[in-house]
């Protein structure tokens, strides 16, 4: 309650975030077959199998996403299983070493390698996406509004480092040491992406990056993180929300969080602060 009131408060700061338009819906998609068990997971041919085990970790990925958005799913949550690469790349391609992807419409696709090659990343990969999921039916598919260190990062701290395991803490700190790392702009640009190749990172430790900011912000006050993702649900413009909640732009703390990892100290000063 304490959290409701105090994004309420949040969001008589903020403006709304606009929606990011939908595309048509893909045919394809709809000739997946439900499965009988669960008929929220729907699979390509030859993927049964493999919507079977989605169907056995899908209540508990559910509620773990519900759980740490402090919100239900506003919609009804599907999940699509392809049986072979090709069908996942006619959905989501250029991006061969995916393993997953929320595309638009909101449709979350499994690929199979999750199944046939890297079956431990299954439960993680599907909260991550899931995360991801859930802002979309509230925002607008991966919408401007929040920046995309936001999307990434919390999906992958939902999920307990799913989507971020391919880099280590310690490969992160690695290159924080290196000054290689991302930051918030000033002020939130909702007509430009940045993705981890704008600081010249690799994927996976932008994630781990993004994900070690919020669990620092997290663990700063699970009060307040709780009251900027309640606002920020409720579409409260992302600058606002944060300075709101936290007293400090996304780039101040972030400066600060990194200076502190970089030394290795738990105050650095001024001096540590990145450039």
């Amino acid at each position: 309650m304490r959290v409701q009131i105090f994004a309420a408060a949040v969001l008589l700061l903020a403006g709304c975030a606009a929606l990011e338009p939908a595309r048509e819906t893909d045919g394809d998609l709809e000739r997946f077959e439900p499965l009988a068990a669960d008929p929220r997971v729907r699979y390509g041919p030859g993927a049964a199998e493999y919507a079977g085990r989605v169907a056995q970790l899908l209540p508990a990925a559910i509620a773990q996403v519900e759980d740490a958005h402090l919100l239900p799913f506003a919609g009804p949550v599907l999940v699509h299983v392809c049986g072979t690469e090709a069908c996942f790349a006619r959905h989501v391609p250029r991006t061969p070493r995916f393993t997953a992807a929320v595309i638009y419409d909101n449709r979350l696709l499994l690929a199979p390698r999750l199944f046939e090659r890297e079956p431990h990343r299954l439960y993680p990969i599907l909260v991550h996406e899931l995360s991801h999921l859930h802002l979309g039916q509230r925002l607008g598919h991966y919408s401007m509004a929040l920046p995309v260190w936001f999307h990434e990062g919390l999906a992958s701290l939902v999920a307990a480092g799913g989507g971020a395991d391919l880099a280590s803490d310690a490969e992160a700190r690695a290159a924080l040491t290196a000054g290689r790392h991302f930051l918030p702009d000033e002020v939130h640009d909702e007509t430009r992406r940045k993705y981890a190749g704008h600081w010249g990172l690799p994927v996976s430790l932008f994630y781990r990056q993004s994900m070690l900011f919020l669990d620092h912000l997290r663990a700063r006050s699970e009060e307040r993180f709780g009251a900027l993702l309640l606002a920020l649900q409720q579409r409260a413009r992302f600058d606002d929300a944060f300075t709101a909640v936290f007293g400090a732009s996304a780039l101040e703390l972030a400066r600060e969080f990194f200076g502190r990892l970089r030394c290795g100290q738990a105050d650095c000063g001024d001096s540590a602060a990145s450039p």
